[in-house]
């Protein structure tokens, strides 16, 4: 199975079971996008970079993103439609990764940011986790079974 990541940059101007029925409420995702906040940040501080700073802000524009792209299956769409829409400088996406296969969206978290951060420097998403950036949210759809992930920067 091919597994899709994608990572978008513009320039600057409580695990879930497979079992648990899908959700597209943003606010019953708060421990993954916590989750997926201080992952970024362990994985920044491991190569001596700042913690990002969770926005509310970029946590509702990621959580609006992440459904849209979801249903569309379209990743980056809302952020070009959007431009970032005034609030994020750069997006890194998990597109609609089965969560069957995963167990929780936690894990398909773990493994996503994992993925993308063994990219290296050069990689979009590595770019994205490890750059000047100060703030970050993340937002988490679920349909169907398939899960898609937006971490939103600036």
């Amino acid at each position: 199975m091919t597994t899709l990541l994608t990572g978008l940059i513009v320039s600057q101007p409580a695990a879930v079971g497979a079992n648990r029925a899908d959700r597209t409420d943003a606010s019953s995702f708060a421990p993954e996008m916590e989750f997926c906040a201080a992952q970024t940040n362990e994985y920044r501080a491991s190569i001596g970079r700042p913690a990002l700073v969770r926005s509310a802000v970029l946590e509702a524009y990621a959580a609006a993103a992440a459904p849209h792209d979801g249903s569309a299956r379209k990743v980056h769409r809302y952020f070009r439609k959007t431009r970032g829409g005034g609030v994020a400088f750069a997006e890194n996406q998990i597109p609609w990764w089965p969560l069957p296969r995963f167990g929780s969206v936690r894990e398909i978290i773990r493994n996503g940011l994992a993925m993308m951060w063994a990219e290296g420097r050069g990689g979009g998403h590595y770019d994205n986790l490890a750059g000047q950036f100060t703030q970050v949210g993340c937002g988490v759809f679920v349909d169907r079974g398939k899960v898609t992930v937006v971490q939103a920067f600036r």
